[in-house]
């Protein structure tokens, strides 16, 4: 058993205790978002393993190759973790072959030469490499103010393991003998950096975590799960959010697929989720920037134009109108013309709300499929229904 001074042995106590609790909050976290999570909290499970080594009762080169073994496997679930939230490439096959390869060398080192300075050069070489890589690697893809300060201090424990490995080979030196190392300067600084590091970076990665994980609610709260195109309560936040200007003038549609129970009736519910999803397709392709578009239930779509004109909505309906009526359905099984009719209506400064411009689309959308269907109509603003005269588009 390796005996240091009071403070040491108060951090090889410490660390442990802070890391497996850290790695326990984020297996739970895990059980609600697994992307990355069980990866944190694996790794800072095998980090508390890592430190508990040199206080084992078990002879010193044990120590050592568990320590060792049990970092290296802390530090590739630190990069799994990191590939995995940010949704990288990860590289699984080469980094487990390198911590291999490393492991191979602290063997050689710790049952071979009984080298402690090799061991430990060797033990954070190969560490800052398994974490610097998936660092590198994801460095551009942190969007977020958690992502970034997330690795930033990923960065910041690559740098913590190059300086302490250049301080103590280069500028101070050490002992080589392996019954040493709890006893040296080595031990102390590295356990007193990794356990404010260690601290820093689990808040960070459960922040990020955390972060993530609302906006994977909220997408799935606010998004239609067949298509994806916005629902009804992420269309209001997604109006909400534009500047009120533009949410006062502008025009909407409203589209829906002629006879889509006749669809599903005729060609099952597999075919007619197809057709859904080709005209969520068509919509967002056409789309405008600053346009949105939604799936309100069943085959009814709305779209809004903020600062368009009426006749440039019904220009873009009728344009969207004939590619989905030329589309070629075959191979989504079905082997029939389908066509969509739509309404279109712009917003008047008397509007209360978005809806009652949509209201005037829906009833120009009725006037379509009473008229035939597989055209777009659009409000005149004169009496034909209350207050309202539909026209057809021209």
């Amino acid at each position: 058993m390796r005996n240091g001074p009071e403070a040491v042995e108060n951090f090889a106590f410490m660390l442990p205790v802070t890391m497996s609790l850290f790695g326990i909050v984020f297996l739970v976290v895990g059980w609600f978002e697994p992307q990355s999570a069980r990866a944190w909290g694996l790794a800072f499970l095998f980090g508390a393993a890592g430190f508990l080594a040199p206080i084992l009762p078990i002879p010193i080169r044990l120590q050592a190759l568990f320590g060792n073994a049990a970092f290296f496997i802390s530090f590739f679930y630190y990069g799994e973790a990191l590939l995995r939230h940010f949704e990288a490439p990860r590289l699984v096959f080469p980094r487990l072959v390198f911590a291999l390869v490393g492991y191979g060398a602290i063997i050689v080192a710790v049952v071979g030469l009984e080298s402690l300075q090799l061991e430990l050069t060797v033990g954070d070489l190969f560490s800052a490499i398994l974490l610097g890589v998936p660092v590198m690697v994801v460095l551009w893809r942190a969007k977020t103010l958690a992502d970034r300060v997330l690795v930033t201090i990923a960065a910041i424990v690559v740098i913590d393991i190059v300086v302490r490995l250049f301080i103590f080979n280069v500028l101070i030196g050490m002992s080589d003998q392996l019954a040493d190392f709890a006893n040296s300067s080595y031990t102390y600084y590295m356990q007193v950096s990794v356990s404010v590091l260690s601290v820093s970076f689990a808040l960070a990665a459960l922040s990020s975590v955390v972060v993530a994980m609302l906006a994977r609610y909220r997408h799935a709260a606010e998004r239609d799960p067949l298509t994806d195109l916005l629902n009804r309560r992420g269309f209001d936040a997604a109006v909400l959010a534009l500047a009120p200007s533009r949410r006062r003038q502008g025009a909407v549609m409203t589209c829906d697929i002629d006879h889509f129970k006749q669809v599903n009736d005729s060609f099952g519910h597999a075919s007619g989720d197809l057709v859904l999803a080709g005209l969520s397709d068509l919509l967002l392709s056409r789309l405008p920037p600053g346009g949105l578009v939604a799936r309100f239930g069943g085959e009814e779509f709305v779209v809004f134009l903020p600062d368009t004109t009426l006749r440039s909505a019904v220009a873009l309906g009728q344009s969207m109108r004939m590619d989905f009526s030329a589309r070629d359905w075959r191979q989504a099984g079905v082997f029939s013309q389908i066509t969509i009719s739509m309404g279109v209506a712009s917003l008047f400064d008397s509007d209360s709300s978005l809806y009652d411009a949509l209201s005037r689309a829906d009833r120009a959308l009725y006037a379509a499929k009473s008229s035939g269907r597989n055209q777009v109509m659009m409000d005149a603003g004169e009496a034909y229904v209350p207050a309202l005269r539909i026209v057809p588009a021209v």
